[in-house]
């Protein structure tokens, strides 16, 4: 962060949101987090899984590091989503729905909740995703931390 002295003291400058520099995200998971999961690689091997099933990924919601809130992002995973055009070695473009639109980093993304009840349509029933099929696709594709329950599966980037 940078500084600012005015009137003997140092005035300190956070860097909004919707900037999410790489300086800023590396100094707010040193402090929210104790380890990091994932690397880069492990985030394309599983989008890459998980796009090559997308038919069985009913719903991924998103939960970035600098959100507070529960997520209310979803991750967007299409039979048409390609490496070099939506995923690349560091990042994910236009996959993230909501607020702030366009690139996200890996390193971004604090954890992925596949829900077992998905409304896709207001007014309409819920459909179920099956967890233990999503549960065996994440685990073809890698070893990631993963906590599975009767209401959702949650793959994890970082640990408090």
């Amino acid at each position: 962060m940078a500084g600012k002295k005015a009137a003997g003291k140092v005035m300190k400058y956070i860097i909004p949101i919707h900037f999410r520099e790489d300086g800023y995200l590396t100094e707010l998971i040193q402090q929210k987090f104790s380890t990091s999961l994932m690397s880069n690689c492990k985030w394309v091997k599983l989008i890459a899984a998980l796009v090559g099933n997308w038919c069985e990924i009913k719903q991924c919601l998103v939960k970035p590091i600098w959100d507070e809130e529960n997520p209310t992002r979803q991750l967007l995973i299409a039979k048409h989503t390609t490496y070099g055009f939506d995923y690349y070695a560091s990042a994910i473009e236009s996959m993230v729905l909501g607020n702030p639109r366009g690139w996200y980093a890996y390193k971004e993304i604090e954890w992925l909740d596949f829900p077992r009840l998905v409304i896709l349509d207001e007014g309409a029933p819920p459909i179920v995703q099956d967890l233990v099929a999503s549960k065996t696709i994440i685990d073809k594709a890698g070893q990631y931390t993963i906590e599975l329950t009767q209401d959702n599966l949650r793959l994890y980037a970082y640990l408090k």
